[in-house]
């Protein structure tokens, strides 16, 4: 009598005491029909370790339909199974004489496994019409056992496999589907596992041997027992593997890394991958499959691949020196496809073990193409406004460059033609002559730059600035087909004429682009506003458009080399004069293209400027101020200016030698030159004065000739105190200067 025999015939005495240990071992589960469930399980378990036929098919159903009925998963009714076949072996164990606790637990883990390969068969034959279900179903209560196991199709190609498996073999599932078991074992592989494979009808009855896998440059060994799929016309449909793994002494388990892996990173949004220390891949997210990266098929970490892809196959990946030194990598890797080209970000991170020892590199992988993409575009765009705006940059560097000599110029010639001392004329005349030759060096070194561009405006006839300056710059052809109705009378605005043809030609460049045939422009003078019509008989803008199209970087010609700015800086230029620029509806009689309408407010006769006139009236008692400015010449022009009309002002050129006077003399008030040499800026001076000195903030006063600069405007915005631009007038700075002193 075979061991097999002898622990079926003990099950068989010993039935009835062993019914309750089993429906024990089944705490927590609906009781209500188990006991037949149980007993009938039992039953089966007798028969096949005789070999003999059973209904498994009949108790897989009626075990399906329970759990199913009572609300429990897939994962629990296996795990009942389990607990099942445990509960039976500790009630057999040193009771069978004979027959050891070794041989009841494997012979009992066999014909268990065959009522689990009932459960499947059963599963795979109720959802045959739902394939997709049916995969997921046996994945999970593959996912539910520890122990590594797989589902083999007809052929021996691995259909699926729970993370155990992955994990023991040093891989993903995507790198294993489409692979036969075959492709992973070694040469050791027994002859009856080919024949199992080749087969197409084979016994019910499942079988163990030991094998070898070739994963990594060592190869794994495992207990292989396989349980066949079979059909109804008893045709094999498959197998389920399992596998136990043969660990050598002194093996550590290490449980708290791979429930990272099933639990936690698969939460990660990202392209991610587990490598061990062989470098195998233990773990790949779904999201490496969805890169775009040709040519990867898993077998190596994507990491390695895409750096041997970018710098040879001899050189090394980041990740070994992450697995040497235990030191974060965080790089850009390029990727040529030779269709396109791809920029990834790399981290490598390094993963210690229970002992301390880095056993696992964590590779995350970022696309970051469409940023690039994106970044580059933006960089195009700002050296295309750079170089749009290079007169404007020189007019302000020439502006910034001459404010404090022309100031000083107009100072001094102010009061000469007001009187001055004979003793001092010469004086004045020195300052001034200094002062021109100053402003004359500053014009000529920049000429070499080319014409600027003033940004002061004018009073001008836009009519005659656009057959001036706008007709003549238009080809002969454009001008063909360019209708102008002008009325001839006098059309008088307020602009910067340069930069008015830039924006009149910006409009026509654009109708003479979208027209088919004709362009249309109209001038005319209505109420005190100047209306310049653009029409063309295109296809015209959309609604949705209208306001779009002045968008910053909005173009639909970005393929012929358009940046979207052109309107955007028409509609700025155009604000600044006090204008508008919108997309209207064409007018009875003309096209029915796109409409543009650029709308000016019409200059006013200037009323002739009296010297005398608002003039301020001299301090009715001497004032005494505080004067903070770097330049010496504009320090000596208004110590003079001031005390001619009955000041007396205290001169500094820093900051740190104003709180010193501060500190020393009472002052009525302060005025602040922004731009100040020293260690102290203007805006910390003016900190300091409002720690100190809190009484004379109301009584600050600003000079500065950079208001362009972005910083200047919004200190001298923030602090809510006067400020006076250079170059400017005496009585400007007197009128101030009263306002400020009440």
């Amino acid at each position: 009598m075979t061991k097999r025999q002898q622990l079926a015939r003990y099950l068989e005495q010993e039935r009835e005491a062993l019914l309750p240990v089993l429906t024990a071992a089944l705490d927590g589960v609906p009781q209500d029909g188990l006991g037949d469930l149980v007993e009938d399980w039992l039953n089966n378990q007798i028969e096949l370790l005789r070999n003999k036929p059973c209904p498994l098919p009949e108790w897989a159903a009626r075990f399906t339909e329970y759990y199913r009925s009572r609300n429990l998963s897939a994962a629990e009714a296996f795990t009942c199974m389990e607990r099942l076949r445990n509960a039976l072996a500790e009630g057999c164990q040193s009771k069978i004489d004979g027959v050891s606790d070794l041989d009841i637990l494997s012979s009992l883990s066999e014909s268990a496994a065959r009522c689990a390969q009932a459960l499947f068969a059963h599963v795979d034959g109720s959802s045959s019409r739902q394939a997709d279900m049916q995969r997921h179903y046996h994945q999970d209560i593959l996912e539910s056992v520890k122990l590594p196991m797989a589902i083999l199709g007809a052929d021996g190609t691995l259909e699926t496999a729970n993370p155990s498996f992955c994990r023991f073999l040093k891989t993903n599932v995507e790198a294993l589907k489409g692979r036969t078991i075959l492709d992973l074992c070694t040469e050791a592989a027994p002859e009856s596992l080919r024949a199992f494979l080749n087969n197409e009808r084979v016994q019910e009855g499942s079988f163990s041997f030991n094998g070898e896998f070739r994963c990594g440059p060592k190869p794994l060994h495992a207990r292989i027992t396989c349980h066949p799929l079979l059909e109804s016309d008893g045709s094999r449909a498959g197998a389920v593997l399992a596998l136990e793994e043969k660990a050598g002494k002194g093996a550590k388990a290490d449980f708290a890394f791979p429930y990272i892996e099933e639990r936690l990173l698969p939460l990660i949004p990202l392209a991610t991958q587990v490598v061990d220390g062989e470098g195998n891949v233990t773990f790949s997210s779904e999201q490496v499959a969805s890169l775009p990266v040709n040519g990867y098929e898993g077998a190596e970490p994507l990491c390695c691949f895409l750096y041997h892809h970018r710098h040879g196959e001899n050189s090394e990946c980041p990740c070994k020196g992450v697995l040497t030194f235990g030191q974060f990598y965080l790089g850009e890797i390029c990727y040529d496809s030779q269709m396109e080209i791809k920029w990834f970000r790399l981290l490598l991170a390094p993963v210690p073990d229970d002992e301390g020892r880095i056993a696992r590199v964590f590779c995350c992988v970022h696309d970051m193409t469409l940023r690039k993409q994106v970044q580059k575009q933006l960089e195009s765009r700002v050296i295309e406004q750079q170089r749009s705006s290079l007169a404007a940059q020189i007019s302000i560097t020439v502006a910034h460059q001459l404010r404090n000599p022309l100031s000083v110029v107009l100072g001094f010639a102010e009061m000469m033609s007001k009187g001055l001392a004979p003793e001092q004329y010469a004086e004045a005349v020195s300052r001034i002559l200094r002062n021109s030759l100053r402003c004359k060096d500053i014009v000529e070194s920049l000429l070499d730059f080319g014409k600027g561009m003033p940004l002061e405006r004018r009073r001008v006839d836009f009519e005659v600035l656009i057959r001036e300056s706008v007709q003549t710059m238009l080809t002969p052809f454009q001008n063909r087909r360019v209708s102008w109705n002008f009325s001839g009378n006098p059309v008088p605005i307020e602009c910067v004429p340069e930069q008015m043809t830039q924006v009149v030609l910006s409009l026509l460049q654009n109708a003479l682009h979208a027209a088919e045939s004709e362009v249309i422009c109209t001038l005319e003078n209505k109420g005190g506003l100047i209306r310049l019509r653009v029409v063309d008989d295109g296809p015209g803008i959309p609604l949705d458009l209208r306001e779009r199209v002045f968008e910053p970087f909005y173009t639909t010609r970005r393929e012929e080399g358009a940046t979207g700015l052109g309107l955007s800086l028409a509609r700025a230029a155009v604000a600044d004069c006090g204008g508008s620029l919108t997309v209207c509806a064409p007018l009875p009689g003309e096209p029915r293209g796109a409409c543009l309408v650029l709308q000016l407010p019409a200059a006013k006769q200037k009323a002739q400027d009296s010297e005398t006139a608002g003039a301020p009236s001299p301090a009715t008692h001497e004032r005494r101020l505080l004067i903070v400015d770097d330049e010496s010449d504009m320090q000596d022009f208004l110590r003079t200016s001031l005390y001619r009309h009955g000041f007396l002002a205290d001169t500094v050129g820093t900051g740190m030698e104003a709180l010193e006077k501060l500190k020393q003399t009472a002052y009525d008030a302060v005025v602040l030159d922004y731009k100040i040499e020293g260690v102290l800026s203007c805006s910390q001076l003016y900190a300091e004065i409002a720690d100190q000195y809190a009484h004379l903030i109301p009584h600050i006063m600003f000079l500065t000739g950079d208001m362009l600069n972005y910083q200047a405007r919004v200190f001298i915005k923030d602090t809510g105190r006067p400020y006076l631009e250079k170059p400017f007038r005496i009585k400007d700075f007197l009128a101030k200067l009263n306002r400020l002193l009440g």
